[in-house]
């Protein structure tokens, strides 16, 4: 008996330390919010870190969701600051700043951490140092999160993001030079997901636009009759979208077909939508969080909160939901029975998407603090 349970105890231990990076914003490029840790409740505050002060007039302080590679955690913040902290302690390892907000979150690319700026520039910054590598400008402001796809003939990386000048961008990841860029007819303020070789994201023009992720050519536009304000999913050829319409949507990424339409109450979505196994999760601006069957579209249940969920969520090993809310709580559903697993109360709204790296779960607030629970025992 002592062997295989050697080797489970090795096996655990090996996954858990494939576990301990949080390298994409939503858990992987086609930006399903998924993560495999399992979490064990309740989890503990291990440390916070205030990221900027609030400037006179100025409602809320909004900071990016957070990134994570090699122990150390990265993110901006409203105010034009970026930072590089140390994921054990919280301490501050670089910081840089530029003249705009940073909304979107990183992404890694090499020795490279990637953020879009307000200020219109694509900024590359060594993950260890903060030593700029390149930038590229754009022509507009960014609020996009950053996503990186590997070209699986020549193993290069792109980063991929969408700015206010109407346009994706591919840039290479070591020079920022720019491989192909896309236009659109109006805003793109979500991520891009990638996902069976196509790049798929929306914006102010409310379509969605699927094009080849190595050539940048368009292969269709679908229309969904409202403004996308966060990044879609994709899985199983399937993408799947929320939006300003009041409703969350699933098409064909090979011909757009509309598969179904879930969303009966008049209150829009931002937050973007998670997907595990059968079911699709989402919060709304109903105050109440969405569990949909992947297949019919149909109800599987629903949680009530206090307020608009705006928070885009992370499932974790398949049985919890984990997601913030802007009446300043943090829950953690089952994924089963929609019932409340955990909640801790903030005391500010909860904008940002989970990262989830290892024992540790972070949490970014509009009152200018990243917030950083330990798992539980």
């Amino acid at each position: 008996m002592r062997a295989p349970l050697f080797l489970s105890l090795l096996l655990a231990a090996s996954l858990q330390a494939q576990n301990t990076d949080w390298p994409d914003s939503r858990g992987n490029a086609a930006m399903t919010g998924t993560s495999p840790v399992e979490l064990k409740f309740p989890l503990e505050l291990a440390w916070q870190f205030k990221l900027m002060d609030k400037p006179k007039g100025q409602a809320e302080m909004l900071v990016s969701s957070a990134v994570v590679r090699g122990g150390k955690v990265y993110l901006g913040c409203k105010d034009g600051k970026f930072f590089c902290l140390d994921l054990t302690t919280g301490k501050e390892v670089w910081h840089t700043e530029a003249k705009g907000a940073f909304d979107g979150a990183a992404a890694f690319a090499g020795d490279f951490v990637v953020a879009g700026c307000q200020d219109g520039f694509i900024y590359a910054w060594n993950a260890a140092t903060g030593k700029e590598g390149w930038k590229y400008e754009t022509q507009a402001e960014i609020h996009a999160a950053a996503n990186v796809w590997t070209d699986p003939d020549t193993k290069a990386q792109k980063i991929i993001i969408g700015s206010y000048d109407y346009s994706i961008y591919c840039l290479d990841a070591k020079s920022g030079v720019k491989e192909w860029a896309a236009e659109t007819g109006y805003y793109i303020n979500g991520g891009s997901a990638v996902g069976d070789g196509k790049v798929v994201f929306g914006g102010c023009d409310s379509v969605l636009h699927v094009h080849d992720v190595k050539t940048g050519k368009e292969e269709r536009q679908i229309e969904v009759g409202a403004y996308i304000g966060n990044n879609v999913a994709i899985a199983d050829g399937v993408i799947y979208v929320s939006h300003y319409g009041n409703r969350v949507g699933a098409y064909k990424i090979a011909d757009g077909t509309k598969l179904w339409e879930y969303g009966e109450r008049e209150f829009e979505y931002y937050a973007a939508p998670a997907i595990w196994e059968n079911g699709v999760y989402v919060g709304g601006r109903d105050k109440r969080f969405h569990a949909i069957d992947r297949k019919t579209g149909a109800q599987l249940w629903e949680f009530r909160a206090r307020d608009r969920i705006d928070s885009s969520a992370v499932i974790c090993a398949g049985k919890v939901a984990l997601f913030g809310c802007d009446d300043g709580y943090l829950y953690a559903l089952d994924l089963k029975t929609g019932k409340e697993v955990w909640h801790n109360e903030i005391g500010a709204p909860v904008k940002t998407s989970a990262a989830v790296a290892g024992n540790y779960v972070l949490f970014g607030a509009d009152d200018g603090v990243l917030y950083v629970f330990r798992n539980g025992k």
